[in-house]
């Protein structure tokens, strides 16, 4: 019994933090949309509910940003899956930067730090297309 015990608790502890990759950012109406496939290893759903930029406001969205913004919705969170991903894209969820305090162009990078309930920050850096 110990043993199954052990082997549980080094099972948790070899666990890592949800992560981004695939990560790109895109010009759009009203700002920059991050797009990325979250990634969660761990056992339990993650939910995105806040970020940070230097760059300016985060909102979390659902819908297309390429069309005007009432196309798109305000959302208060982004689930990540136990043991799976979400991806951030047009027509789905994704991350919209606004109040740009730097009107950036293609090329540059743009850093973004999403928030988990869990007290997890993933870190982002997109370069503009």
């Amino acid at each position: 019994m110990r043993f199954v015990i052990a082997l549980a608790l080094a099972a948790l502890v070899q666990q890592k933090d949800p992560t981004a990759t695939e990560v790109s950012a895109a010009i759009v109406n009203g700002g920059v949309a991050i797009y990325a496939t979250l990634n969660n290893p761990t056992m339990y759903d993650a939910y995105v509910q806040s970020g940070s930029s230097d760059a300016g406001k985060i909102e979390l969205r659902d819908g297309d940003p390429s069309t005007a913004l009432g196309a798109s919705k305000t959302i208060s969170n982004i689930t990540i899956p136990s043991f799976g991903y979400v991806e951030l894209k047009a027509g789905g969820p994704f991350v919209l930067v606004t109040n740009l305090k730097n009107q950036l162009k293609a090329g540059d990078t743009i850093k973004v730090r999403l928030d988990t309930d869990g007290g997890v920050a993933i870190a982002i850096a997109a370069i503009v297309r």
